[in-house]
């Protein structure tokens, strides 16, 4: 059995990519993909991995978790969405690092899965934006305190995913930037359903809709209707062109407010951040969606 983990970061997916898989659990299942409802592991996951780490997990643990996700169903795939899977988001900024320490979530988890074939899924976002959303999630709260005092600017998700990377080096992992999630939707989306790119899906163009002024998003339905054969990178450059003269620069161009910071700061960890993303594509085998 495969298992497509997908956990965050926070304040990435919102939530995107549940509603998107959700809308296709029957097209997926007829290929052997379960998508599981949130309802039935994101509360008795924890519990689950806690009895995993104390050494009492076993066998009718792990079936009687599986009965409770799938019920009778012995899929070829099954999709997990949390993004609280590594800790809650109050606890992502400590030491200059993102999730530091060692991952015990994903040891338990993979202890949970012997034998399966287990794959996670994670996205990335430029540090000012995670941040200023970590404010926003903890109001009355010192941001500075919230992030533990870290240097912002020190702060670089390589670190976290080549530390991953080390500690599991069977691990597939699967990273892209919370930015290009609207060129590379459908790539994401197949990715973690573990399908091919001919593989029809409804609702991948929700996201475009949410983010699109309305009349330019109804000419890029149009569009793509009277043109059926574009391949996915014609695509990505159609979507890349209506996005640039449709989308709503309120969504896409968000205003940073981050105590003592100027849009030097601003600027600065932007830098920082790009430079960041080429690090993570020399980390071996990692796969790096990209446009």
């Amino acid at each position: 059995m495969q298992v497509a983990l997908h956990c965050g970061a926070p304040y990435t997916d919102e939530n995107r990519l549940q509603l998107c898989l959700g809308k296709n659990r029957e097209r997926l299942a007829e290929v052997g993909t379960f998508v599981s409802r949130p309802s039935s592991y994101r509360k008795n996951l924890r519990p689950v991995l806690q009895r995993f780490k104390e050494g009492t997990g076993d066998d009718a643990l792990r079936e009687e978790f599986l009965t409770a996700v799938c019920g009778d169903v012995t899929p070829n795939r099954v999709v997990f969405s949390t993004d609280t899977f590594f800790g809650v988001p109050r606890a992502s900024v400590r030491d200059d690092q993102f999730y530091p320490g060692y991952p015990f979530r994903m040891d338990h988890f993979l202890k949970l899965f012997d034998g399966a074939e287990v794959e996670l899924f994670f996205a990335i976002c430029n540090p000012a934006t995670y941040l200023q959303s970590l404010a926003k999630g903890h109001p009355g709260e010192d941001p500075i305190a919230v992030i533990e005092e870290s240097d912002p600017m020190q702060l670089r998700w390589s670190g976290m995913i080549a530390r991953y990377r080390n500690l599991f080096p069977q691990l597939p992992i699967t990273v892209w930037c919370n930015e290009d999630s609207p060129l590379i939707w459908q790539d994401i989306v197949r990715s973690i359903a573990g399908v091919d790119a001919d593989f029809e899906l409804a609702g991948t163009h929700d996201f475009l809709a949410e983010i699109m002024e309305e009349e330019g998003y109804k000419r890029f339905r149009e569009y793509l209707t009277q043109r059926p054969a574009l391949t996915p990178a014609q695509q990505k450059r159609v979507i890349a062109a209506f996005l640039e003269k449709f989308a709503k620069d309120e969504l896409l161009e968000e205003d940073i407010d981050f105590p003592g910071w100027t849009d030097m700061h601003v600027d600065t960890l932007t830098e920082l951040y790009d430079e960041d993303v080429y690090e993570i594509e020399k980390i071996p085998n990692i796969k790096l969606l990209m446009p």
